[in-house]
């Protein structure tokens, strides 16, 4: 049973999120380490919701930034649309549905914000989040891809 919703503030909440985030993108080669200041707790919970899965024994398996129009976070999105930002799923939890589990919360919890839509990015080598977000609805938006930093990123909407 997994159950997804808002990461809680406390110290050790924030420790979990921190050591996720850089086992994710600092460990796994997207993110530099010169940029791990940006996956800082305080960082990412100042762009919007941070929502957490989490198993039946309260252990912390995954996350997803949902940050709304009112951000000043937003890159991408147009004046109606969130955003999502870090979907990170622990590496010894994945393959068991929690990354779609967080979208999918994410999604649900935008469309009752009245969003008409979500955009995110992705980079290239990312195939598994790509394969996740074609099974969620989202479709690419290569007219948006942008690069940053000598990293390439694939631009991905969903329309409700």
């Amino acid at each position: 049973m997994i159950r997804v919703e808002p990461l809680e503030e406390s110290p050790q909440a924030d420790a979990a999120l921190e050591a996720l985030l850089y086992e994710t993108y600092v460990r796994g080669g997207f993110t530099d380490a010169i940029l791990a200041s940006t996956l800082l707790a305080a960082a990412v919970r100042s762009r919007g919701e941070v929502l957490a899965a989490r198993d039946r024994t309260d252990s912390l398996l995954g996350t997803v930034t949902l940050v709304a129009p009112s951000s000043p976070a937003r890159r991408l999105a147009a004046p109606e649309e969130f955003e999502l930002h870090l979907l990170c799923v622990r590496p010894d939890a994945r393959r068991r549905g929690i990354g779609e589990a967080l979208v999918r919360s994410a999604l649900q919890r935008a469309q009752a914000e009245g969003a008409r839509g979500v955009v995110l990015w992705t980079q290239p080598t990312m195939e598994a989040a790509q394969r996740l977000y074609r099974r969620c609805g989202f479709e690419r938006d290569a007219s948006a891809d942008f690069s940053r930093a000598a990293r390439q990123f694939l631009v991905h909407r969903y329309v409700f």
